[in-house]
């Protein structure tokens, strides 16, 4: 089979597992809002101004170093496993379920922290399905690793809210929010 066919076939996978969902799947999703958030918080690193700026140059990068590191981890461990990864700029695209405007750049330092906290709270919702369907698929070692980021993730989320004076909840997705996920 050659490259092409191969990647054609892939593709083709990948597609029955994003309506299935499977947790390889639910995990590809992960990925990319691993990627295109590193790249947001770069950005609000570079342009916030305020009292955000210097929260984002104490914990900016420690947070893309941090979701580089299990984007690398969950990269390694689908493909070690079998299953496909988002691997083109276009794949990326389509699996964040993150929101970008470039506009954002000019917005003031609380709205651009804010943002990065609300893509938190947006991965959560993928993380917390993808565990349960690595736990469906008795696939222990994804689960430990996504239930790893999901309290990492928490942790940043609680204190950014601190930081920008809020409730821990407040601004972020309930359950009356939406009824389809």
């Amino acid at each position: 089979m050659t490259s092409v066919e191969r990647y054609k076939q892939e593709l083709k996978q990948s597609d029955v597992d994003h309506h299935t969902p499977t947790a390889g799947a639910m995990t590809g999703h992960i990925i990319a809002n691993l990627l295109i958030h590193s790249l947001k918080i770069g950005q609000a690193k570079l342009f916030a101004q305020g009292p955000a700026a210097f929260f984002l140059a104490q914990y900016g990068s420690q947070w893309v170093g941090h979701e580089q590191t299990v984007f690398a981890d969950l990269n390694r461990l689908l493909v070690n496993n079998g299953e496909s990864i988002p691997t083109t700029t276009d794949q990326f695209k389509q699996f964040t379920m993150l929101e970008e405007d470039g506009a954002s750049k000019y917005d003031p330092g609380d709205d651009q922290l804010f943002g990065l906290v609300k893509d938190f709270d947006t991965q959560t919702l993928f993380i917390t399905k993808a565990i349960a369907l690595a736990q469906q698929a008795s696939w222990p070692e994804l689960a430990m690793t996504l239930g790893e980021l999901l309290a990492w993730i928490k942790e940043q989320i609680a204190l950014a809210q601190r930081f920008l004076g809020h409730d821990l909840r407040t601004g972020l997705y309930t359950e009356e929010d939406d009824d389809d996920f």
